[in-house]
């Protein structure tokens, strides 16, 4: 199968049968089929804002991109792109979100965080919305089932939590009402003591997360196969205003 790779910009080939969320890896740049989604959505956003106002070169801000994504975007973008981490600096924490945030940003890209945050998830929806400016675009990647699918929390609200790694992996914290819990049957994206999966949204779900923080005109990533993305009808790329 060959396609435009929009992530290293060139004509690119997959031996593979289908090209799948993860798969069809750039032979050039080793970009995935979602990595491919995520960058062509933030380039159309830039563009179309761009093109509104010629005279404002559009601000962009990562949630977690990608080591790929980031070196594209920052490569391209220049200063006007920036990419926080919870990890590491520069370090953001999407459910406290800082003054100096508030309305920064035209474009918001957000890869592979919201399954990782701590209930309650609806303050790092809000998080998403109070970074953008009015009529900001938000680009979504989440793992999602599809519209028959059935929202998966893992965890209740807890207070004092802790994850403990030793012999077998456990998420120890304080309920609502003062009684300790603890949990072992975790999932872990990336391996043991990586990152926690706490939910795996629904289509609904996910919908319903949106609206509720203030998002409209959402749609999702239809499939483009000659720019080489192309998977079944979940966890696709969201694009919300």
């Amino acid at each position: 199968m060959i396609f435009f790779c929009v992530s290293c910009l060139r004509p690119s080939k997959t031996r593979q049968g289908t090209f799948g969320r993860e798969g069809a890896n750039c032979l050039f740049c080793n970009a995935t089929s979602r990595d491919r989604a995520m960058l062509l959505n933030v380039h159309w956003a830039f563009v179309s804002k761009f093109l509104k106002n010629p005279k404002h070169v559009p601000k962009i801000v990562g949630v977690s991109d990608g080591q790929l994504m980031e070196k594209i975007l920052k490569k391209l973008y220049k200063s006007n792109y920036v990419n926080y981490h919870y990890h590491q600096e520069p370090k953001l924490d999407i459910t406290q979100i800082p003054s100096f945030l508030h309305g920064s940003a035209d474009i918001v890209s957000c890869t592979e965080v919201l399954e990782h945050v701590a209930p309650p998830v609806h303050m790092a929806f809000s998080g998403l919305r109070k970074i953008l400016k009015k009529n900001g675009i938000l680009v979504l990647s989440v793992p999602h089932s599809d519209s028959s699918g059935k929202h998966i929390e893992r965890f209740p609200e807890m207070t004092n939590i802790e994850l403990d790694l030793e012999n077998t992996p456990r998420l120890i914290g304080t309920l609502k009402n003062g009684d300790l819990a603890e949990f072992t049957d975790l999932v872990f994206h990336g391996g043991v003591g990586f990152t926690l999966e706490y939910r795996v949204f629904s289509f609904h779900s996910l919908k319903e997360h949106l609206l509720n923080a203030g998002f409209t005109n959402f749609h999702l990533n239809r499939n483009q196969k000659a720019f080489g993305i192309s998977w079944e009808k979940w966890s696709r790329v969201w694009i919300a205003q």
